[in-house]
């Protein structure tokens, strides 16, 4: 990833990351706030309801009070002094009235107020638990009410709710959950008001909420009483909280009142946070971009010219240099610092290389000055001779002047030899690259050393149409060079070939897009520290050697691009491989273009 990326990127996460950490604090702190509200909320709807459900109670209690005092004559007169004469029941004596019939018809009369639902006459002490009559409904209930008795005998002045028959309705009388108080008279009867708790009821105890808040009652047994929605949920997204509602003396409770509390306003209130925040990080990663590209612009381009520069002066080009900034800061001061190091290392390349011009052309002087003093001595011997023979007259001058004279042209053609192997190192011309077909080429050369080693096996292996953009001249020069030191190590120092001695060319199709040329000989090879050195100029194992030849291959091979190794056990034999790739360098097949 490039520097400008990373700077923007980093510009970026700074203006991002603490824009999310508030944003999720936020969060986090509304919803911890809703859950305070709710717990809030889910109390006052709680009291509310107790509240007004201890006023509805309060309400069937006064209205049975109001009751006892309407109608205290004709319940003293019809009820109380009969039950305690005996005689509210049947069989009634020939002289009295028939008291529970009138209590019947005065019972549903009783029922004046809204604040009663049901209303009933519970027996206490003659015939226990019978209810007397009904307010609410025609009929009577055939069963005893006992619940009533223990509530008037443990709880008389307290709320209860009862699961019982209730009003009429289309002919039938369903069960219905009832709120019920009681007022006890003269010990004898309990009158016991209910009020039903219904969808109408809640919507009362609830005080008129609006939408956010709806209550329901559920019984012991799960079902629901009554609710103020419809569904099995209130629609939207709400919570809720419970709250048990518990008969006197009992345990267990007798509902559940579940509050529900909508969110509705905590998940506007959130969505109205992330649209600011979606606002705040669009300007701010805009800010951040902005300020990224500028700052990485500042930095990077010209750290980017300095990588580019470094780069040239890493591939030779030591006259590179980078436009200088102004300032003081490090990236100022880091271009000009580049700009002096390249003037610096450009002016100590060139003092190098004229040193080592310098030190080159002594060893060469050095070197052609050793290689000529050796001839000289023959030569000048071998006229010392033939002077003094001469002066002498000796009878065999001929002789002596024969065998000096070829002495000298023998060491004046060594010395021609080695004049020309140091002008090939010295001038080698630039290589002129055109398609060769190796195979072929390799032919040639063996086919030139045929004559002069008959006792060797020389052969050529390969494949056809390996073609290669070489200089054909050069490589079959280094191909020469290479057959030729090969046949020299065969015949060894006595100058004698070994029976089995052979060498091979092989040339085969390389990876890579390159080709490969592999010669390799059976003779006496080479040590370690010999094939270290093998391809040093002046290194030589030969004592009429220059040590320039493998010193000419292994340039001629670099300069068309390739790669020469040497691969060498003593007592088994040689092995150079050459690689070259199927197209000329840029470098040297422009040159060749244009010629």
């Amino acid at each position: 990833m490039r520097l400008k990326t990373r700077l923007v990127l980093s510009f970026l996460l700074v203006a991002w990351i603490p824009l999310g950490t508030v944003v999720g604090v936020l969060t986090q702190q509304t919803d911890a706030a809703f859950e305070r509200s709710f717990e809030v909320r889910k109390d006052a709807a709680i009291k509310a309801v107790q509240s007004r459900l201890d006023r509805v109670s309060q309400n069937v209690k006064e209205s049975l009070d109001k009751m006892l005092v309407a109608e205290r004559d004709v319940l003293e007169h019809d009820l109380i002094a009969p039950l305690q004469r005996k005689v509210f029941y049947p069989p009634y004596d020939a002289d009295e009235e028939n008291y529970e019939a009138a209590i019947v018809k005065m019972a549903e009369r009783l029922i004046t107020s809204t604040a009663v639902d049901t209303l009933r006459l519970v027996d206490l002490k003659e015939r226990v638990g019978h209810v007397i009559a009904l307010g609410h409904r025609i009929g009577l209930e055939s069963q005893l009410d006992t619940a009533i008795v223990t509530l008037a005998a443990k709880h008389p002045d307290e709320t209860v709710f009862k699961f019982e028959r209730g009003r009429e309705v289309a002919g039938a009388v369903p069960f219905e959950w009832t709120l019920l108080r009681l007022r006890v008279i003269d010990g004898r009867v309990a009158l016991v008001g209910g009020k039903i708790l219904d969808t109408a009821l809640l919507e009362y105890l609830l005080g008129g909420s609006d939408q956010d808040t709806h209550v329901a009652l559920q019984d012991a047994r799960g079902n629901r009483v009554a609710a103020t929605f419809v569904d099995a949920e209130p629609h939207g997204d709400f919570v809720r909280g419970t709250h048990p509602l518990r008969n006197p003396g009992e345990s267990d409770p007798v509902f559940t009142l579940t509050v529900y509390v909508s969110r509705a306003e905590v998940e506007e209130r959130l969505r109205d946070l992330w649209a600011m925040a979606g606002i705040l990080a669009s300007a701010s990663g805009l800010l951040a971009l902005l300020a990224g590209l500028w700052i990485s612009r500042r930095l990077s381009r010209p750290l980017e010219a300095l990588a580019a520069a470094a780069s040239e002066v890493a591939a030779g080009d030591r006259d590179t240099q980078v436009p200088e900034l102004r300032g003081d800061d490090e990236v100022a001061v880091l271009t000009r610092t580049f700009n002096q190091m390249t003037l610096e290392l450009s002016e100590s390349e060139e003092r190098l290389k004229q040193s080592e011009r310098v030190a080159a052309w002594r060893e060469i002087a050095r070197r052609i000055a050793h290689e000529i003093k050796n001839p000289l001595f023959p030569i000048q011997m071998s006229i010392e001779t033939l002077v003094k023979v001469w002066e002498r007259k000796h009878p065999d001058f001929e002789e002596i002047f024969h065998e000096s004279t070829a002495t000298i042209l023998e060491e004046v053609a060594r010395m021609k030899r080695i004049v020309t192997e140091f002008s090939d190192f010295a001038r080698m011309p630039a290589p002129r690259p055109v398609d060769t077909e190796l195979l072929d080429l390799a032919t040639q050369v063996v086919g030139l050393h045929r004559d002069t080693a008959p006792e060797v096996d020389l052969r050529v292996v390969g494949e056809a149409e390996v073609v290669v953009q070489v200089d054909p001249d050069q490589l079959r020069q280094a191909l020469i060079n290479l057959v030729k030191n090969g046949l020299e190590a065969l015949r060894g120092g006595g100058g004698e070939v070994p029976e089995g001695a052979s060498l091979e060319v092989r040339v085969t199709p390389g990876s890579d897009d390159t080709a490969l040329i592999v010669i390799t000989d059976n003779g006496p090879g080479m040590d370690e520290a010999t094939q270290q050195k093998l391809f040093v100029p002046y290194f030589t194992t030969k004592a009429e050697g220059t040590g320039l030849g493998l010193a000419i291959v292994h340039r001629i091979i670099a300069e068309h691009g390739g790669t020469i190794r040497v691969d060498s056990q003593e007592g088994v034999g040689t092995r150079f491989a050459i690689r070259l790739p199927r197209r000329a360098p840029h470098a040297l097949s422009a040159p060749s273009d244009a010629g």
